[in-house]
């Protein structure tokens, strides 16, 4: 299940679920039904997953697009049950289990009665289960108490033989921990070349690159300050760059002063100044040949997006899905190493 929420973590939605959904995945998971509808209007027949619970107005169109809801109450069944009855389908369901992330889900004990009644529902197809992992890329002991709480459940339930997709792991759980019961996994992070855990980021390929322009090149004297707040004030003659992006692009603010870089012509060149809403300034040696129009790389694979989370005091999701939709994206195919 290649997960595309929130505009393929900010890759955008339609290129890439059209892209996976040449791959074969079995589903895209998605965070509810506006994303759902977009992916069904870009004519990707690939099934589509909703990873979170659903409000009782989205249901009729949930089941007229046959999308695939996760079950958190035997209240939710029953709506679904009653509109697929309407509708004269038997609407595909996976039951949520609450393990430890606590934002929905039936709970482990007494689980049993839940499914009991659930089955009774003649209008849905009861085939899958899953549950979501809190913190595997934080806390392993946890990870591992959530892991044998749903093989367990699981198990209880039927295993296999009753449920035809299992599910858990995330990318965290994907690359450190066994997959278990599991016959489905949902990647979201490292589909887009970055690993949440260390040691693993090797094995990917890094996907997005946030590229700009050389807006303007001049050269100013010592003691003049840079941007906003004059929290930089050049000690001697600098050459300066202009580059036409900023944090309305979604670049982060709050690396500014933190020794960011921008790379271009092969060279990385610090970040001076504050970061502003439509442009930033690196600061270049004195030989530079750097000129306006030159192509700039904020991250990608000469700056990795985790070090600009890192100086933003942020995590790599926020940065990425950041990016707003005044940034072009261009997709291009190309081969793994």
């Amino acid at each position: 299940m290649a997960v595309v929420k929130a505009g393929a973590y900010g890759h955008g939605l339609e290129e890439i679920a059209k892209a996976l959904a040449s791959e074969a995945v079995e589903f895209l998971g998605v965070a509810n039904i506006g994303e759902a509808r977009r992916i069904r209007e870009a004519d990707v027949e690939s099934r589509v997953y909703l990873l979170g619970a659903t409000w009782e107005d989205e249901r009729e169109e949930i089941v007229a697009r046959n999308i695939t809801p996760c079950i958190s109450t035997v209240e939710e069944g029953i709506a679904f049950n009653n509109i697929a009855g309407r509708r004269g389908v038997k609407l595909p369901v996976h039951i949520a289990v609450d393990t430890g992330m606590g934002r929905g889900g039936f709970l482990p004990n007494g689980i049993e009665a839940n499914v009991a009644l659930l089955e009774d529902l003649q209008n849905l197809n009861i085939e899958g289960i899953a549950s979501h992992l809190s913190s595997a890329d934080e806390d392993e002991g946890f990870t591992r108490l959530q892991i044998a709480s749903f093989e367990e459940t699981v198990r209880r339930l039927g295993g296999s033989d009753r449920f035809r997709w299992r599910h858990l792991s995330n990318s965290s759980g994907i690359l450190g921990y066994p997959q278990g019961c599991c016959n489905l996994a949902r990647p979201g992070l490292m589909l887009y070349g970055v690993s949440p855990l260390p040691g693993h980021q090797e094995k990917l390929d890094n996907v997005m690159t946030l590229k700009s322009r050389v807006t303007l090149v001049r050269s100013v004297p010592a003691g003049h300050c840079i941007s906003y707040g004059r929290s930089f004030v050049t000690t001697k003659p600098t050459k300066i760059a202009t580059i036409g992006i900023g944090y309305g692009d979604g670049y982060p603010r709050q690396v500014s002063g933190k020794a960011a870089n921008a790379f271009i012509r092969g060279k990385r060149h610090p970040i001076v100044g504050r970061v502003t809403m439509d442009q930033l300034v690196v600061a270049l040696p004195d030989d530079t040949d750097v000129k306006s129009g030159d192509e700039v790389e904020l991250f990608g694979s000469n700056i990795p997006v985790a070090e600009v989370a890192a100086l933003a005091n942020t995590i790599v999701w926020d940065v990425f899905t950041g990016i707003t939709p005044r940034v072009q994206r261009i997709h291009l195919r190309t081969s793994p190493k």
